[in-house]
């Protein structure tokens, strides 16, 4: 138990150093909830006494947490049924905060994600709304 301890407060330092903001989030329990540039993360402790994400990154847009949609043609802000198209200036920002978290959690930056050619939703489908032939 000291050894859970001792890597939770060591994270909490590191993230705080670092200029985030900690919030124990409690869903699920031991989540904790790392803030900075308007966007969060939610983070969980495993057995094996590392922290990873749970979900991708959002972007907190009057108090809701947005995420990251691609719907073919462009990038959107969504939530619960609410979407509107992103700024470049917010895209950079989310992609700054992920790999901000990504380096003090030690876990590997993959190429693709950097490009943000991921994202939370992708939804659109080339063949919707034509005829079946």
């Amino acid at each position: 138990m000291e050894q859970r301890q001792t890597v939770t407060t060591d994270l909490r330092k590191q993230f705080i150093a670092a200029g985030f903001e900690i919030e124990e989030s409690g869903v699920p329990a031991g989540t904790i909830a790392v803030k900075k540039y308007n966007c969060v993360q939610y983070l969980n402790l495993k057995p094996e006494q590392a922290w990873l994400p749970i979900g991708p990154p959002y972007f907190i847009i009057r108090g809701s947490n947005y995420e990251l949609e691609d719907r073919g043609y462009q990038k959107f802000w969504y939530h619960q049924g609410t979407r509107f198209p992103i700024r470049k200036a917010d895209l950079h920002t989310l992609h700054r905060f992920d790999e901000e978290v990504r380096e003090i959690l030690r876990l590997q930056s993959l190429y693709n994600e950097s490009l943000g050619s991921t994202c939370a939703r992708t939804v659109y489908d080339r063949l919707e709304g034509r005829p079946d032939d």
